[in-house]
């Protein structure tokens, strides 16, 4: 929902909040696929010291510092802001995604993991999907005057709405995170 939230949202926002061109805020939006890339190269190496759990949690973590400073941003936006929240918020992404994925499918034997893999993914997808439905409405309700016409002045209401919605679901992943299992591999080395 955060990433495919962000996507759509974020350059319309930027492109009638501040006036900038299509392309000034897609290159904004653009250093959360740099971030993202960047943090899941390195994911393995954490994860594999850290641990599956460990790892989510970070992860998650910095995507919340993320939306926190999407957040701050909206009340006086900027491309620097933004960008720099967008770049944050994929760092946390690129740490969440790979071991959360990784842990689901070495928690069940090898003829298990094409289904676990499938269900992740489709969960993610739907997710995304029913994510953005909820953002529009969120919109959507935030732009309605009460006169029944949409404003343009509520256009930063309706940027502060999302991105709470975007911050309210980051800190539900750092619980789901904080509920996965610990490692069956590190238990079981640990254990004499």
């Amino acid at each position: 929902m955060i990433l495919i939230g962000l996507t759509s949202y974020v350059p319309s926002f930027l492109e009638a909040l501040l006036g900038v061109s299509p392309l000034e805020s897609g290159l904004t939006l653009a250093l959360l696929t740099i971030g993202w890339p960047i943090s899941a190269s390195q994911s393995g190496r954490l994860y594999l010291r850290l641990g599956f759990r460990i790892t989510a949690m970070i992860g998650t973590t910095i995507v919340v510092v993320g939306c926190v400073g999407l957040l701050l941003a909206a009340g006086s936006p900027s491309l620097v802001s933004v960008g720099a929240s967008c770049l944050v918020v994929g760092l946390g992404l690129g740490l969440t995604a790979s071991p959360t994925l990784i842990a689901a499918q070495s928690s069940v034997e090898w003829g298990e993991r094409g289904v676990v893999t499938g269900a992740n993914l489709f969960a993610r997808s739907m997710g995304s999907a029913v994510g953005v439905a909820v953002l529009g409405a969120i919109v959507n309700a935030s732009l309605r005057g009460l006169d029944g016409d949409t404003h343009p002045a509520l256009l930063k209401v309706a940027v502060h709405d999302v991105v709470v919605a975007l911050l309210v679901v980051a800190v539900l992943t750092v619980v789901a995170a904080a509920a996965m299992p610990r490692d069956r591999d590190r238990d079981r080395a640990a254990t004499p």
